[in-house]
């Protein structure tokens, strides 16, 4: 008997974290409370999302091993894959700017240490960056997972 591949319960830990964190962001955008309600669950989610992206690129590449043969559409996946973990590294990062520029929780500490952070426009053109980071989050694991579904169900239709 042999053991199911880790890959796709990895993938949907990303995929869940990836989807679920960009839409809180931007919802919390426009709604103060929200933002207020989730406050460190964000960047802690968006740290997350990172770590599962980089789990499944490495148990993509263990199952791509155990492949007898790869397909153009696998090779698709592949190639948009191994985009995922430095698309999810970049925008947990951005996501702890932001939190930086818009948390409740830690504006007394930011304000004593980097009290640029909150002054000007900064915290401003943050959220603007912080919407169009969660769009290109959105788009890349759409477009991921797009190509690994259509790997895995035309070899299955095809068999």
């Amino acid at each position: 008997m042999t053991t199911p591949p880790l890959h796709p319960l990895v993938v949907h830990a990303a995929v869940m974290l990836l989807v679920l964190v960009p839409l809180a962001i931007l919802v919390s955008l426009f709604w103060r409370g929200l933002r207020n309600r989730l406050d460190w669950l964000l960047p802690l989610g968006a740290v997350g999302g990172a770590i599962a992206a980089i789990a499944a690129e490495i148990t993509g590449n263990q199952l791509l091993l155990q492949l007898k043969q790869g397909s153009q559409l696998v090779a698709n996946h592949v190639e948009l894959g191994q985009k995922g973990p430095w698309v999810a590294g970049v925008f947990a990062v951005a996501t702890i700017g932001w939190w930086l520029t818009s948390s409740e929780l830690v504006k007394p500490w930011v304000e004593a240490k980097q009290p640029w952070l909150r002054q000007g426009r900064i915290p401003l053109i943050a959220s603007i960056l912080m919407a169009i980071a969660c769009i290109v989050v959105l788009v890349v694991v759409y477009l991921i997972g797009d190509s690994g579904a259509a790997a895995v169900w035309t070899n299955l239709v095809n068999k």
